[in-house]
């Protein structure tokens, strides 16, 4: 091979630095799976950061403010979040009460020195998910198709936790919620349905540019369900209420994960 000076290109489809420096948010556009890797979004941040401060005093001109970070965080998949429970269950239900989901969350914030109160903060005009107990379909056998959850009502929603001197609050989609957001579907069986991953990134949009000043997470009920193997090591001694426990502590755990990623999105985006 040899090595010959190119003489002319094309000019490149990607942003140059001085587009960048003129607009720096060009750097947050990133690929939707990216979006709930709390590595990826540091990066990301702190690339943004070397960019604007790394300038000399001649391209000051092409600098702008960083717009506000945005508002509600990506829904963090720990868990999950999708089952069936009555009838011939065999397994613990893993529900986590709003008090369990609570004590939990505010563990792990309180690391970061935010300091969640309860239901101290209302958001208006909220699309609200339209929640179902009857989602299978006729591919899994059944004569009506129970759809799937994919509409809104609007309303108000009070979050579960706010700290109103960091403007940081969350919701947690717990069961209280999903039968108190359920529509009439027109049938219903033994065996209710719970979808909390879906709901949860519902409500996610419907919460968009409804939180003013303030930077929301949206978590989840992980709906823990074991296997058949992990429910016979789990109930070895017959006893259903340490069963219960023990399932509970796994969701409690996938829970703990999603808010850990949810804080380190914030430190990411500069909130806190």
């Amino acid at each position: 091979m040899r090595v010959q000076s190119i003489k002319k290109y094309k000019t490149p489809n990607y942003p140059d630095k001085k587009m960048i420096m003129k607009s720096p948010m060009l750097l947050r556009s990133m690929p939707e799976r990216w979006k709930g890797n709390r590595y990826a979004s540091a990066a990301l941040s702190t690339l943004i950061v070397f960019t604007i401060t790394a300038c000399g005093r001649g391209e000051q001109e092409y600098i702008t403010p960083i717009e506000k970070p945005t508002a509600v965080a990506p829904i963090f998949e720990h868990g999950d979040g999708r089952g069936s429970f009555g009838c011939m269950s065999v397994a613990p239900p893993s529900f986590l009460s709003e008090e369990e989901a609570f004590q939990v969350i505010s563990e792990e914030a309180v690391k970061m020195e935010i300091a969640f109160e309860k239901e101290s903060k209302e958001l208006s005009k909220v699309k609200i998910p339209e929640t179902k107990f009857y989602l299978k379909g006729e591919a899994q056998g059944y004569k009506q198709d129970g759809g799937k959850i994919d509409s809104t009502k609007t309303g108000n929603l009070k979050l579960d936790g706010y700290d109103a001197s960091k403007k940081v609050g969350f919701e947690f989609i717990s069961k209280e919620d999903y039968e108190a957001w359920s529509v009439d579907q027109g049938v219903r069986s033994s065996v209710d349905d719970f979808d909390f991953f879906t709901t949860a990134k519902v409500l996610k949009e419907g919460l968009e540019g409804k939180t003013a000043d303030s930077t929301i997470g949206v978590f989840y009920n992980a709906m823990v369900m074991p296997s058949r193997e992990e429910i016979n090591k789990i109930m070895n001694n017959g006893n259903w209420e340490e069963a219960e426990e023990k399932v509970k502590n796994i969701a409690k755990d996938e829970l703990r994960n999603q808010v850990r990623d949810f804080l380190e999105w914030l430190k990411a985006q500069g909130v806190i």
